[in-house]
């Protein structure tokens, strides 16, 4: 089962992990995605969540990708319930890889651009901020957002692995943030950490379920769980949702869509398909 917990520690670094796997495998599958495309979302989805960290005061994140690669714009919304959706603009591109079994997802994305990023909650303003692309990869994108736009010192590590059928063998990641108060000594030791782990995607081929991922980075500090959730694509699209949009039209475009017998709307994040009738538009809009 995908998962994401979060973790604080006695010297002053926070880390938070996620196991997408699934999660990342029905955003394949939804949207049809061809193998960087899958990477380059999977990703995205990952961080999200990882950056989607005030639980407390249920805050939602907002992601966009913005580069000059082939993908278009990446578009990830994580949710504080631990859900996810997201889509990229060309689901259908196909890179050379750079080198064996290793996915482009930065000409994919494009290296040229800005990572934009929005939080909202209920108990403020929603605010968003940017700062330009550095690799297209994406961890290294967010991490430097996040030290540029929010001040926070972190590492974040993320991968997908997508098989030779295409579809997604693991996915996940985790986030390291330095607290205010973290000791020189304990930094030291997590980056020493971290940099023995070696890439994410090979741990969790390893360790599908991230067993032992928290205890071998942050080792050697005091570590106490604090956040424990189940992970799951999920968007917030109904009938409901757009049939108010149906209503915001001009009455020339109310007009147009009832010259049809039925009407396709679709979601862009979770590409479900929506169907109205004639009748049902006509009564909607009140146009019998």
């Amino acid at each position: 089962m995908d998962y994401i917990k979060r973790y604080t520690t006695r010297e002053g670094v926070r880390m938070a992990v996620a196991v997408t796997t699934a999660t990342v495998e029905e955003a394949r599958h939804r949207h049809d995605l061809w193998p960087v495309a899958t990477a380059a979302l999977g990703r995205t989805m990952t961080g999200a969540l990882l950056m989607a960290g005030d639980f407390k005061n249920e805050e939602n994140v907002s992601i966009r990708l913005k580069g000059d690669g082939p993908l278009g714009v990446v578009h990830v919304d994580a949710f504080s319930d631990a859900t996810v959706r997201g889509y990229v603009d060309h689901p259908h591109v196909d890179i050379p890889l750079k080198r064996a079994g290793k996915l482009d997802v930065g000409v994919a994305v494009g290296h040229n651009g800005e990572v934009q990023v929005t939080r909202f909650t209920k108990l403020r303003q929603d605010y968003t901020s940017q700062s330009p692309l550095q690799s297209g990869e994406v961890a290294e994108d967010l991490a430097y957002y996040l030290y540029i736009s929010e001040q926070i010192p972190a590492t974040i590590s993320l991968g997908v692995l997508v098989g030779t059928d295409n579809t997604v063998s693991v996915a996940g990641g985790f986030l390291v943030q330095a607290l205010p108060d973290a000791t020189d000594e304990a930094l030291a030791k997590v980056e020493a950490n971290i940099n023995a782990l070696g890439p994410i995607t090979t741990y969790l081929s390893e360790h599908p379920d991230g067993e032992g991922l928290v205890e071998h980075v942050l080792d050697g500090l005091t570590v106490q769980e604090v956040y424990n959730a189940p992970v799951r694509f999920q968007c917030t699209c109904s009938r409901e949702r757009f049939e108010q949009v149906l209503m915001t039209l001009s009455d020339t475009d109310k007009r147009d869509l009832l010259e049809d017998e039925t009407t396709e709307l679709v979601c862009h994040y979770c590409n479900n398909a929506y169907h109205f009738s004639r009748d049902e538009l006509a009564s909607l809009f009140d146009m019998k």
